[in-house]
C-alpha cells in the first residue's frame, strides 16, 4: 500500500516538471517555456497584482499548488489530486489544440510528456488508493 502513495507522489512530480516544459510560441517571434512564464509572472512585481487576476494564469498556479501538495501529502484526497490533472489538463490540452492549429511541432511535442504521464495515471486510478 505505501509503495502504491509513493508512486502516486512520483507521479504528481512529474506532472508538475512536465507542465513546466510546455512550449509556447506566439508571433512575432516570441517564444516561452512554462517555467520562463512563470519566472515572469512572479519578477515583474508592478503587475503582479494584474497577472493574477487573469484566470488562466490563476488556474494554472492554483493546479500547480494541488500538484506540489499532493507530491508532499500522500494522504491527500485523490480525488482533489485528480481534479487539479484534470484542470491542469485543459490548459495542456488547449495548448496542443494551438500546436496543431498552427502546425506548430515543437508545441505539440512538448505537450506530449503531461498527456502521457495523465493517461498513465488515470489508467492506473483505481490503484492508486
Amino acid at each position: 500500500m505505501k509503495s502504491i502513495k509513493i508512486l502516486r507522489s512520483q507521479l504528481n512530480v512529474l506532472l508538475f516538471l512536465s507542465f513546466q516544459i510546455c512550449y509556447l510560441e506566439w508571433p512575432p517571434h516570441n517564444s516561452m517555456f512554462v517555467f520562463q512564464a512563470i519566472f515572469e509572472i512572479f519578477s515583474k512585481t508592478e503587475n503582479l497584482v494584474d497577472n493574477f487576476t487573469h484566470p488562466i494564469i490563476l488556474l494554472g498556479l492554483f493546479t500547480q499548488l494541488l500538484l506540489l501538495l499532493g507530491a508532499l501529502n500522500p494522504k491527500m484526497n485523490k480525488k482533489l489530486n485528480a481534479i487539479g490533472i484534470l484542470l491542469l489538463g485543459l490548459l495542456v490540452l488547449l495548448f496542443l489544440l494551438i500546436s496543431i492549429l498552427s502546425l506548430n511541432l515543437k508545441m505539440l511535442l512538448a505537450t506530449l510528456p503531461y498527456l502521457s504521464i495523465t493517461i498513465y495515471f488515470f489508467w492506473n486510478y483505481k490503484r492508486l488508493e
